[in-house]
């Protein structure tokens, strides 16, 4: 059919035109709700690549051939949001499982298709107006504005995402920019900052997030991408109280415990033992025993973590404190062998290696035993545990060992980093 057209054949053309719409059925009348519902199952053009819709189109108006015409452009113009709205799906979904990189040459591919396809459409019914009946130009459009949303949209993501990459624009430059592209409307912004899961994406991020959240207080992804930032920017104060008016990231969010706990040891490490020591007793917040050994060495409250030892023992995850204590125990009676070797075999269990040597340590030296702490000390150093954790343990040893001159060496490399 194209063939004969591109040859300048009208009669052939109209001729095999009409041989397939007779030969589909497509002359008998269809019902408008079923039409625009499902135009592809009345016209003829939508198998075809848009470039030979297009041209189809051009020689049916060309041509003056009216048969089925008016339905073809409607079921056109109606197939390219859909075909641009999955585009921007397949993005999402090529970000979500690749990462953002391939996301910067489709998206403004994307836009481009969507500024292109608004230029033919606003083309085809400037020339011809080849829609009369009124469902349909209400229809098309609804349509229409769906493409250019659809440009928006990409064009705004693609904004987004490379921001999120590289955010050397302050946030509020940013945001004036996005909204200058979209005519002031919000939507387009907010729909993109949800699909590009920007909730995780950082301080940068977060500071977005809270001018939006200034226009928009209700909004879901917002809120959770605000809190979200003051998690990782450790600011837990901030996020307890920012969750407190708002309750449902307390419902939400199962770390909302340890948000809390973090909260706490940044101003009260007693309250924050306390806390965690009760939340342990009723069988919560078991995968941070590691903390509660942690302020318990700080606080010098290691007796009370000893009544927990069956409530370890119990718990596949916490297992590893059973072991500390126990070791804790012979260390404490001087079985300095066993204490060793269930020392060692908390942290195969998962005890925190750093934190189990400083336990060890101090275990020994009050068990008896400054010698083994000695030994000890370039293991010590080679961790990332604080120099000022580390030397007065070393000091102390040295002196129950009379080796005077050492823990003075000690004290002066203690005092130089003060």
């Amino acid at each position: 059919m194209l063939a004969f057209a591109r040859l300048g054949d009208r009669e052939a053309f109209a001729r095999i035109w009409h041989d397939l719409i007779e030969r589909d059925g497509l002359l008998e009348p269809v019902p408008a709700e079923e039409f625009i519902k499902y135009p592809g199952d009345y016209t003829l053009l939508g198998e075809f690549p848009f470039r030979e819709q297009i041209e189809s189109l051009e020689y049916l108006f060309s041509y003056g051939v009216q048969e089925n015409r008016e339905a073809e452009v409607f079921a056109f113009i109606h197939s390219l949001p859909d075909y641009l709205e999955n585009l921007l799906t397949r993005v999402d979904l090529e970000e979500r499982e690749y990462g953002i990189s391939g996301c910067f040459a489709a998206l403004p591919v994307i836009k481009a298709i969507a500024e292109g396809s608004l230029d033919v459409v606003e083309k085809i019914l400037l020339t011809y107006d080849p829609i009369s009946d009124e469902r349909f130009l209400e229809e098309t459009g609804e349509n229409i504005e769906r493409i250019r949303k659809s440009g928006v949209e990409a064009g705004v993501l693609n904004e987004l995402l490379r921001w999120s990459v590289d955010p050397v624009q302050p946030a509020g430059k940013l945001l004036d920019t996005l909204r200058r592209h979209t005519g002031g409307d919000d939507e387009p912004i907010l729909a993109m900052f949800d699909m590009a899961n920007m909730g995780a994406s950082g301080v940068a991020v977060g500071e977005l997030a809270s001018l939006l959240l200034e226009a928009h207080p209700d909004n879901r992804c917002l809120i959770e991408s605000v809190y979200g930032s003051l998690k990782s920017e450790e600011r837990y104060d901030e996020a307890l109280a920012f969750a407190d008016r708002h309750e449902f990231l307390k419902q939400d969010d199962a770390q909302f415990e340890s948000l809390k706990l973090e909260a706490l040891r940044s101003s009260d490490e007693e309250a924050a033992f306390q806390f965690l020591l009760g939340g342990i007793k009723e069988r919560r917040m078991l995968e941070r025993y590691a903390d509660l050994f942690e302020l318990a060495l700080a606080l010098d409250r290691m007796d009370e973590v000893a009544s927990l030892r069956w409530i370890f023992a119990e718990e596949k995850g916490a297992i590893a404190g059973s072991h500390m204590l126990n070791a804790l125990d012979r260390l404490k009676k001087r079985d300095v062998k066993e204490g060793t070797a269930l020392f060692e075999r908390a942290k195969r269990s998962g005890f925190p290696e750093e934190l189990a040597l400083m336990l060890l340590a101090r275990s020994l030296l009050s068990a008896g035993y400054p010698k083994r702490v000695v030994g000890l000390r370039e293991k010590m150093l080679k961790t990332s545990l604080p120099p000022e954790e580390i030397y007065p343990l070393l000091i102390r040893a040295y002196r129950e060992l009379g080796r005077e001159s050492e823990a003075r060496d000690v004290e002066a490399m203690l005092e130089a980093v003060r």
